[in-house]
């Protein structure tokens, strides 16, 4: 039986739906590798992170809101990110599609190379746009505080695989991975109580 009292519907609903996420990508992903998909795969994940992620906001939305925890700004900066983060797919796909058939060289090269990094600029620019357009002092608080424990993730992850990776312990991780790295931080900083108190 279920304690309702200490696992509200909402956050029932919200951690089923990232289950349903990482269980249909997963499916996806085996497919795609499985059946040779190609494009074809790939597009058809895309559309699942893409799907799922909307869900996901609106459910996070709804639930911020039954407990208070939600303002107009955050409204704001959940749709910039989510520009952003189609900005950066279109960008990646674009630059990856460039590079395979098109074959760039020179400065067009180092400009297909860039296009995913303009999503991630929005990315930035929309964080600091929340925290500066907040008036909400405590929200402004836990959304700093949240930052600062995806910055602490993505520095203490960093340097010891650095580290690790210095002495051939470890394969090589790309820089671009800093992104992603941050927003899990950030993400578990949202979800756990790193980011509430």
């Amino acid at each position: 039986m279920i304690d309702t009292a200490a696992s509200p519907p909402g956050k029932r609903n919200f951690g089923l739906l990232i289950l349903a996420e990482f269980v249909a990508i997963g499916l996806a992903a085996t497919a795609s590798i499985m059946l040779d998909l190609g494009w074809l795969g790939a597009v058809m994940i895309v559309v699942l992170v893409a799907g799922f992620t909307l869900l996901i906001v609106r459910a996070g939305e709804q639930r911020a809101i039954s407990t208070g925890n939600f303002s107009p700004v955050m409204r704001r900066y959940n749709r910039r990110m989510l520009v952003a983060g189609a900005v950066y797919v279109v960008g990646l796909f674009g630059a990856i599609w460039a590079h395979d058939l098109l074959r760039p060289t020179g400065a067009v090269a180092f400009l297909f190379a860039f296009a995913p990094s303009v999503g991630v600029l929005l990315m930035v620019w929309a964080m600091a746009r929340l925290v500066t357009e907040e008036t909400d002092e405590y929200l402004r608080y836990r959304y700093v505080r949240s930052s600062l424990f995806g910055l602490a993730t993505l520095l203490t992850l960093g340097t010891v695989w650095g580290f690790f990776e210095q002495f051939d312990l470890v394969p090589h991780v790309p820089s671009w991975a800093a992104v992603p790295v941050f927003a899990i931080g950030l993400g578990i900083a949202n979800c756990t109580r790193r980011g509430r108190s």
